[in-house]
């Protein structure tokens, strides 16, 4: 049996292999291929408690950030991602589920959401302007949910907006004021100084997910937040 990424590359399963682990080998193998970045991030949705954290560069804040999972959960994961990138769009429909049932259910890790668009990706700010005006609405989640599990309906597309609207529609926002959010780019500002702020965290690619101030790919987590709750102990 064969696993196959957005880009072509197949690994084989081992008999009795986890979905979780058969994924992280696959996208370990798309990192090694390279998804490299030089670009940006987004905030909104439900809040996380203002903290820090440090990754190569700068300090990171975490203020603002979008978060699934209990406030107290001893181990913080912030993802940064891109919304048309094919490896955060792998992550998101093959690993996601289980992640969430493993770490985020279990209330052993809360996930705080950056997003990180690349500048080789047309619609990613467009994308992350979207789910910050449903974020407005209270709605992050769920625009980040339709945007990853709809991203090949809308990434190629010379104009997008349509596309978002009609996910508004799908999660019953107000249409007209999340079609003025997106025309006007109420939050374009904040997106690009997010994207200032990843570029100085020195954040190389996307996925990337960071654990008390250090950078992982998504094949490192398992032992990271292992070695995380650890710690906690």
């Amino acid at each position: 049996m064969q696993t196959t990424t957005r880009r072509g590359r197949a690994v084989k399963s081992q008999a009795g292999a986890s979905p979780l682990r058969i994924f992280y080998i696959v996208l370990g193998l798309a990192a090694l291929i390279g998804i490299t970045v030089v670009a940006t991030a987004t905030l909104g949705g439900r809040s996380a408690p203002a903290a820090t954290a440090r990754s190569g560069g700068a300090a990171i804040t975490t203020e603002g950030l979008p978060a699934r999972g209990q406030t107290d959960a001893p181990v913080t994961v912030i993802e940064y991602a891109d919304f048309q990138c094919p490896a955060c769009g792998a992550f998101f429909s093959q690993l996601e589920p289980a992640f969430t049932h493993d770490y985020i259910d279990t209330g052993k890790v809360r996930l705080l959401y950056h997003d990180f668009p690349l500048q080789q990706h047309p619609n990613a700010i467009p994308a992350a302007e979207a789910a910050r005006c449903a974020a407005d609405q209270g709605a992050f989640w769920g625009m980040h949910d339709l945007l990853f599990a709809n991203q090949g309906a809308w990434s190629e597309l010379p104009q997008p907006a349509g596309q978002f609207i009609g996910y508004a529609d799908q999660l019953k926002l107000d249409r007209a004021a999340f079609q003025q959010c997106l025309s006007s780019h109420t939050s374009r500002a904040a997106v690009l100084q997010a994207q200032r702020d990843s570029i100085q965290a020195n954040i190389q690619q996307t996925p990337t997910f960071v654990i008390d101030g250090r950078q992982y790919l998504a094949s490192d987590l398992p032992a990271a937040i292992a070695a995380a709750l650890a710690a906690t102990k």
